[in-house]
């Protein structure tokens, strides 16, 4: 297989640069605009300050207390009344 002139490369870089940002800044906020959910779900965030980088697992502050939170809600969770044999 031979390979492409670094020109070319560099163009087909380029493009596919060129690609994502036009789907994150150009597509991606026209959908968002269009669909009642998205923008109703952005705005929660925006209203009880929910971090979406955690979310993704990107936010290690977020994440470790999202984790805390979930193993104290399984670890004091109520069982009931304990049956007597």
């Amino acid at each position: 297989m031979v390979q492409a002139s670094l020109p070319v490369r560099l163009l087909r870089l380029g493009f596919g640069i060129g690609v994502l940002w036009f789907a994150f800044w150009v597509v991606g906020p026209r959908i968002v605009a269009s669909v009642p959910a998205l923008a109703h779900y952005g705005a929660v965030q925006d209203i009880y300050g929910i971090r979406s980088g955690a979310l993704y697992y990107n936010d290690v502050d977020a994440t470790q207390a999202a984790e805390n939170n979930s193993r104290d809600s399984w670890r004091f969770t109520p069982q009931g009344p304990e049956q007597g044999g």
